[in-house]
């Protein structure tokens, strides 16, 4: 079974590295009369199957911190809602804690942060590639996932300094092309990627240099 999975994930990867290039190919007028659309829905039903089974697969793994969780919010939840004395406001409180409480619990999984990783970096290329309209807000939320994915995976500050670096190597080509917008925002993406990379970096240090002056102490 692992066997086959594996082997669809590889091919679903495959699927979508040849969407993306027809997708880029038609930004440069090549069209080979395919209905991209229709092609990424069909993506995304795929993508839905695996998802399905690898939470199936993973099960003995997920089962366990659903139950915690649930104990947890049993005690940490419905206790706190006594305190209201009509229904509906019970109600009202009771989602917001409950969700708090399992996204807390699912964020450990490290299904939860692949996820999160490939929809920053897919998020990404069809903000560049795919997207006409120049979307400050698109922009900053993924700017701010990136972030996220930095906080979960523990990226160190040269992983942003390389994605800066290429996003600004691919600027040249493209304006070489003629495609102006696309250059324009995979600029904006070296940019937002250097400053985040350069923050880190200044945290990075000063971490070190506490670290420094506490065992020299």
């Amino acid at each position: 079974m692992k066997t086959y999975f594996s082997k669809y994930k590889k091919f679903l990867f495959n699927l979508f590295a040849i969407w993306l290039c027809l997708a880029i190919l038609k930004i440069f007028k090549v069209d080979f009369g395919l209905n991209l659309f229709t092609f990424f829905k069909v993506l995304l039903f795929l993508t839905f199957v695996l998802v399905v089974f690898e939470v199936k697969m993973k099960w003995a793994e997920i089962r366990p911190i659903i139950k915690s969780l649930t104990l947890e919010a049993k005690t940490k939840i419905t206790e706190p809602l006594v305190q209201y004395p009509t229904s509906m406001s019970r109600v009202v409180h009771f989602f917001p804690l409950f969700f708090r409480y399992f996204w807390r619990g699912f964020k450990k999984y490290s299904l939860f942060r692949d996820i999160l990783l490939a929809f920053c970096f897919f998020g990404i290329l069809f903000d560049i590639f795919l997207f006409e309209p120049l979307l400050n807000t698109v922009i900053l939320a993924l700017t701010g996932l990136w972030v996220w994915v930095i906080r979960l995976y523990k990226f160190e500050g040269r992983v942003s300094i390389a994605g800066a670096l290429i996003f600004l190597t691919m600027c040249p080509f493209l304006l070489i092309f003629k495609k102006d917008l696309v250059a324009e925002k995979a600029a904006i993406w070296a940019y937002m990627f250097l400053v985040v990379g350069v923050i880190q970096m200044i945290i990075e240090y000063i971490k070190e240099e506490r670290k420094n002056a506490y065992k020299e102490e």
